[in-house]
This record gives C-alpha cells, structure tokens and sequence, in this order.
C-alpha cells in the first residue's frame, strides 16, 4: 500500500502547484494589462500599438483569403 499512498501524494503535490502556477500567471496577466493601459496615453506607446493592430489585421486578412488545402499536390506547390 505504500506505492498507493506516495502516487497520491504525488497528485495532491501535483495540484497544488498547478493552483499555484496558476495565481502567479493571473496576477502577472493582469500586471501587463495594467501596463498597456498606462502606455495607451503615452505618445511613444501609441505607435507600437498601432503597429501591432495592423499586424492582427493582416493576419485576420491572411486568413479569410486563405483556401483550405486538402490534397498533397497542393499541399507541395504552395
């Protein structure tokens, strides 16, 4: 019974640091939003922000123009 009693150690250990990476991952998530919204009113910031919303829009563009390619002629050409 001791393999039984260390595995589920193991998992409760498991669970704990998956709650605890976690926390640290929301509270630095929320860190760098706070961030970019304090760099939204700065001259310097605004053209890296615009800079990066063309870039999500070409992407998007990309993508709806895109064709779905299914046989592997096609597949090699492109």
């Amino acid at each position: 019974m001791e393999i039984g009693k260390k595995s589920t150690e193991a998992w409760k250990e498991y669970k704990k640091s998956k709650v605890n990476a976690k926390r640290v991952i929301s509270i630095a998530k929320v860190k760098k939003q706070k961030e970019c919204v304090s760099n939204l009113n700065d001259p310097i910031h605004q053209n890296e922000i615009f800079r990066i919303a063309k870039e999500i829009v070409k992407e998007r563009i990309k993508l709806t123009k895109g064709k779905v390619i299914v046989d592997k002629k096609g597949i090699k050409d492109s």
